[in-house]
């Protein structure tokens, strides 16, 4: 059976988990390899996540009769960031 993908909230603390085992200055070398490997896996599962986010972001507008329109607006994570 196939393992289910991680949502974005669970990977961020699998992150989180990981740098927080790395700040720890009493483990091994082993064990920080294997800490930054299971870093490095979840932050590509966070991103993943953002990623397919990109774009979903709407806004509810008014409409001339009073109904709800929902817009894309098109933003993307990297734009975010990028400050474009």
């Amino acid at each position: 059976m196939a393992k289910k993908k991680a949502t974005f909230e669970e990977a961020l603390v699998e992150l989180e988990s990981a740098v927080g085992a790395l700040e720890n200055d009493e483990i091994s070398l082993d064990q920080s390899v294997e800490e930054f490997s299971r870093g490095v896996k979840a932050l590509k599962e966070c991103r993943d996540a953002l990623t397919k986010a990109e774009g979903k972001i709407t806004k509810l507008l008014v409409g001339k009769n009073g109904e709800f329109i929902e817009k894309c607006l098109g933003i993307t994570v990297d734009s975010l960031v990028g400050g474009e």
